[in-house]
Order: C-alpha cells, then structure tokens, then sequence
C-alpha cells in the first residue's frame, strides 16, 4: 500500500529535482517519469551525456526531495 502512496505522491514531483538512496548508493537527479512500481531519473554529471537510470520503488530506503536555496 506504501508503495503505490509513494509513487502516486512522486507522480506530482516530475521534473522536481531528487536523491534517491537505495541499500548501497545514493542517486540524484532529476525525476523523470513514475509507472507502477519504477521510477526513472535522469543523471547529469556534467562531464558527458545524460543517463536515464530506473529504479524499483521497492528496493528505495528513502527519497529527499531538495529544495531550491
């Protein structure tokens, strides 16, 4: 039940920019779609092409949501 709760919340945060942090690593930026039980954001380091990364809301520890200073 969480987890539907949590991605119909994330679905009102497309284009918000995220960390998602899950049992080994930490992930940042920005959200890009919700559909079912995955995420997909999308990473820029600055230093070459963007990478769209999916992750499982499942196997999600935590999700902050920064906000702009």
């Amino acid at each position: 039940m969480f987890a539907s709760t949590l991605s119909a919340e994330l679905a009102k945060r497309i284009g918000s920019q995220v960390e998602v942090a899950l049992d080994d690593s930490l992930f940042e930026g920005i959200l890009l779609s919700v559909s079912g039980d995955l995420i997909v954001i999308i990473q820029n380091s600055g230093y070459g092409p963007s990478v769209n990364l999916t992750i499982s809301i499942p196997s999600i520890n935590f999700i902050r949501l920064p906000q702009a200073a």
